[in-house]
């Protein structure tokens, strides 16, 4: 999956990167679990982030209460699987986006339901509230190149990853181990950040360096 912003690639810790050319826009799945009071405001703020990165809106799914359900017991939440296991040339979609990963799953037997949904799938998440574990100076963080990816072989995953000014922004990243990992060195773009920067994934891509988190 290929996702492209409008404006040009900047240029930070070495010459630009040209942005993949693709035939398609990545279709996404916006999800909310939450009151009848926030139901509107969340998923504005969904779909305001999914197209700054031009991904299209497969669907809006969303499951209203007050008492969280098991997954497979949320109507909203079955849909939104449904659409991320069928291919997005039959109508499906291929990222699920969501204010935070709590509204999906709040417990263990519920994070481990979503990661294999995902891995079935080949799917990734983003989420809104995405926050950095940990706080690491910025002279620590390692100096990605512009489009780097931090690639998981094994799972056919890739986190997408932008050096602006000496500093590690994460675009979008799957859910779990190992990619948990990437905030301790990187922190999330901000809405601003995805609006004025290119971000895009490369179709084949190779073994990370060994010293990459």
């Amino acid at each position: 999956m290929t996702a492209i912003a409008d404006l040009p690639a900047p240029v930070a810790n070495g010459p630009a990167v040209k942005p993949v050319e693709t035939s398609r826009r990545g279709q996404v799945v916006l999800y909310a679990n939450v009151s009848d009071g926030d139901q509107d405001q969340i998923t504005s703020q969904l779909a305001i982030h999914a197209a700054a990165r031009d991904w299209a809106i497969a669907a809006t799914c969303i499951d209203v209460g007050p008492t969280p359900l098991p997954l497979r017991q949320r109507p909203g939440w079955r849909e939104a699987a449904r659409l991320l296991a069928i291919d997005t040339a039959n109508g499906g979609a291929d990222v699920l986006m969501a204010r935070s990963a709590a509204q999906i799953a709040d417990t263990d037997q519920d994070r481990e339901e979503l990661r294999h949904q995902l891995d079935e799938a080949h799917a990734f998440a983003v989420y809104l509230d995405d926050e950095p574990l940990a706080q690491v100076p910025p002279a620590r963080r390692e100096p990605f190149r512009v489009g780097a990816a931090v690639v998981d072989t094994t799972r056919s995953k890739v986190a997408k990853i932008l050096a602006v000014n000496g500093e590690c922004l994460v675009l979008s990243r799957p859910v779990g181990d190992p990619w948990d990992a990437l905030v301790n060195w990187c922190r999330p773009a901000t809405l601003g950040e995805a609006l004025s920067l290119t971000a895009f994934q490369k179709t084949e891509v190779g073994e990370p360096p060994e010293d990459h988190p």
